[in-house]
């Protein structure tokens, strides 16, 4: 924009002179007006800003390049390099959430405004920020939460916490992501928040609110100086990705950088289709704490599972990352889709709408459940006419292909959590299964899990990798009950974890160049005691202690995982990466 200030009696000069002295600039006109800050006067009186004269004229300096980890930063705050190439002059501000700005001589923030101001470029200029802790408050409890979302505080919960605000505070909210959901839910009580999920909680137990920040990024090109050409990237659903674009068409160039909260990664055990032989099954699940976006390198872990009461567990192999799955939930919509020329007569169908398609693939299997058709698994559908059957000119024709899912040209939409800063990606669309479904799983919740390690990161965001896998068995052991002479029958105090026609039995007082007996049956089972049938005879004596190989009540999944990449966590994932039991171990009831 050009202000015309004072005389113009300049501007009757021909073009030709014009445009040769079109890029003189002057502080003060002859008449001696005095330009304002910012701006300069033209030869031919016309007022002009400092930065439209570059951006219409040129610049003698370019800042080609602006280097900065943007990734998201640790809850416990981290330094950052970053480095400008090129020549000219820059100025550098960075804001967060709250409007504060980054002080480069103190390295915190403050109210007032401030920046790296005019700072000369000849090929580098490097420097470092220091983005602080996220924000903490902590309140104490008012009356102790034994079930429920509900917690009562001391004080007005609108000045302790905000919403997607991490909780904190005692053995089971650490080892969650439990995060506040709302602010006094039943609009009755300022001192009360509801949680994410229902966590025991003692009178007076001390909680701690973290928060999520976000730090905006401003390198100004000033005067005489330029960014580089712009080249922009967009995301999926079309919105510009402002770090993964380069330079800009203007004199600023923007970046944003998350902090977000630490996420935390179960690692578990179960038996995903509640087979009854895994009844009891309880495993303890090792929660691995991180950060989005973060690789980790390889951290140890252990997972001990445990067979109910009467039940065993026998080792077939050692699992694969191939053996562990994650589940989404999502949820079916109102009507299903018929397929031109299915089968429809009983009310069943193969292809129904859902409400996210995003890391759903062909393979993927649909969870037991009310309304499920047993066995079923995401899949495309075929309709197939064979001609001339039986010939050698047999010819299979397909009349009706549907792939297996559709989004039907719409495209995903990106969703940033203010509270979180977490980004989820939702894709409404179509799926098809390989067996019908009844017309009563219309609006159904159904649970959609994914093996291996390609399915596991569709569908989390997570890039997982284990190493030295190994599954150990313990050992059980039993007192005899009764002195044996030279009998195949022994009574014994727990017979828990024993299996037959598996376990070996060994003591002190079995002959050691020999085999170690089987039991070949286990009887009169009343709570833990039982008589086992062996292989061979032996003599025990009252007390003697019996140790049992080959199965056992408790096993233990231990390792290495490295998680490549850190995804966040979707509402709906439950955090975590699981074994499948059924898919490495034998279980049994050894009373059935």
């Amino acid at each position: 924009m050009s202000y015309h200030y004072g005389s113009s009696s300049s501007s009757s000069s021909s073009s030709s002179s014009r445009s040769s002295s079109s890029s003189r600039r002057q502080a003060v006109t002859f008449q001696g007006n005095t330009a304002p800050a910012g701006y300069h006067y033209m030869p031919d009186g016309t007022l002009m800003s400092d930065a439209e004269h570059a951006m219409m004229y040129g610049a003698s300096g370019t800042i080609e390049s602006f280097n900065l980890d943007t990734t998201n930063i640790k809850a416990s705050g981290e330094k950052r390099e970053f480095t400008i190439t090129g020549e000219g002059t820059f100025s550098l501000m960075i804001k967060n959430e709250s409007g504060s700005y980054y002080n480069f001589t103190t390295n915190k923030f403050q109210t007032n405004d401030t920046k790296l101001y005019n700072k000369k470029l000849k090929n580098t200029y490097s420097g470092n920020i220091f983005f602080p802790v996220a924000p903490t408050t902590e309140d104490i409890v008012n009356g102790a939460v034994t079930s429920g979302v509900k917690v009562v505080m001391d004080n007005n919960v609108a000045t302790k916490m905000e919403v997607g605000d991490r909780v904190t505070g005692n053995a089971a909210l650490n080892a969650a992501n439990v995060t506040v959901v709302a602010l006094n839910p039943d609009g009755d009580n300022a001192k009360e928040f509801s949680m994410s999920e229902a966590i025991a909680i003692a009178d007076d137990a001390v909680l701690n609110f973290t928060g999520s920040d976000q730090y905006d990024v401003f390198l100004f090109a000033e005067l005489g100086t330029r960014h580089a050409q712009y080249n922009e990237f967009r995301f999926a659903d079309n919105s510009i990705d402002i770090n993964s674009s380069t330079g800009s068409n203007s004199l600023l160039l923007r970046k944003v950088i998350y902090q977000t909260l630490d996420v935390r990664l179960g690692l578990s055990a179960i038996s995903p289709n509640t087979e009854t032989l895994f009844s009891g099954t309880l495993a303890t699940s090792q929660v691995i704490t991180t950060q989005i976006g973060k690789n980790t390198g390889k951290i140890p872990f252990s997972i001990p599972v445990s067979a109910g009461s009467t039940h065993s567990f026998r080792i077939n192999k050692t699992p694969t990352i191939d053996d562990t799955f994650a589940f989404v939930t999502r949820n079916i919509g109102s009507a299903a889709i018929d397929i031109e020329g299915e089968d429809v007569s009983s009310s069943t169908n193969f292809r129904w709408p859902i409400d996210n398609i995003d890391g759903l693939a062909a393979g993927m299997q649909v969870a037991p459940g009310t309304n499920v058709t047993a066995g079923t698994v995401i899949s495309s559908y075929e309709e197939i006419i064979t001609k001339l059957q039986g010939t050698k000119n047999e010819k299979r024709i397909i009349k009706v292909e549907v792939k297996a899912l559709d989004s039907l040209g719409v495209k995903p939409t990106l969703t940033r959590n203010t509270a979180t800063k977490a980004l989820t990606t939702v894709q409404t669309g179509n799926v098809v299964f390989n067996k019908q479904q009844a017309a009563a799983l219309a609006g159904d919740e159904i649970k959609i899990r994914g093996y291996g390690p390609d399915a596991i990161r569709g569908l989390t965001g997570w890039e997982i990798e284990f190493s030295d896998i190994i599954v150990t068995l313990t050992k059980p052991t039993a007192l005899v009950v009764t002195t044996t002479v030279n009998s195949t029958t022994v009574d014994i105090d727990n017979g828990d974890g024993v299996m037959d026609d598996v376990s070996t039995v060994s003591s002190f007082n079995m002959n050691s160049s020999a085999v170690n007996p089987t039991v070949t049956n286990i009887g009169s089972y009343s709570g833990s005691t039982a008589t086992l049938t062996l292989s061979a005879a032996q003599s025990l004596e009252a007390g003697e202690t019996l140790t049992f190989d080959g199965a056992g009540r408790t096993i233990t999944i231990s390792g290495n995982v490295e998680i490549k990449k850190v995804g966040g966590i979707r509402s709906d994932w439950d955090g975590r990466i699981i074994f499948d039991l059924e898919k490495f171990i034998t279980a049994t009831n050894e009373t059935s």
